[in-house]
């Protein structure tokens, strides 16, 4: 589990900046949330194994993005400009692989095709003048008189 943190700042001289002590009370709710979710999903990792591997690929996926977003802000609060850190790259890597477990999820919820339902509803929905039944046409029939 993570470690509980102190989160009880002193500001001193800074806390006549306002903007500066609502930016930093902003990131400690944030982190706050971050570590309460944490502490949530950590316990899953003891059951690992036992899950599926939906469920792993998803559990891995959101650890490795949160770790690397907690990277980010790191980078930040140490002045460091992260768009030029190798975590960016990183980070655009995480969110492809993102992309395509979510096609993999979508592909599996497609409707899919019956063949043979198709095949039928093609044959006999296309037209052939050599099996289609002959029409009569509409002739008019002449009597004779003398028919009795």
């Amino acid at each position: 589990m993570c470690q509980e943190l102190n989160w009880d700042f002193k500001y001193g001289e800074l806390a006549k900046d306002k903007d500066f002590v609502n930016n930093v009370e902003n990131l400690k709710e944030n982190l706050i949330e971050v570590q309460q979710v944490l502490n949530k999903l950590l316990p899953l990792k003891k059951n690992y194994d036992k899950m599926s591997l939906p469920a792993q690929i998803e559990l891995d996926l959101f650890f490795v993005y949160t770790l690397n977003s907690l990277h980010w802000i790191h980078l930040r609060t140490k002045g460091i400009d992260p768009t030029k850190h190798p975590i960016k790259d990183e980070l655009l890597r995480i969110k492809a692989t993102m992309l395509k477990w979510q096609e993999v999820k979508d592909r599996q919820k497609r409707p899919t095709v019956n063949v043979e339902v198709a095949k039928r509803l093609v044959r006999n929905g296309l037209y052939d003048h050599q099996r289609a039944p002959v029409k009569q046409l509409n002739k008019r029939i002449k009597f004779s008189d003398n028919e009795e």
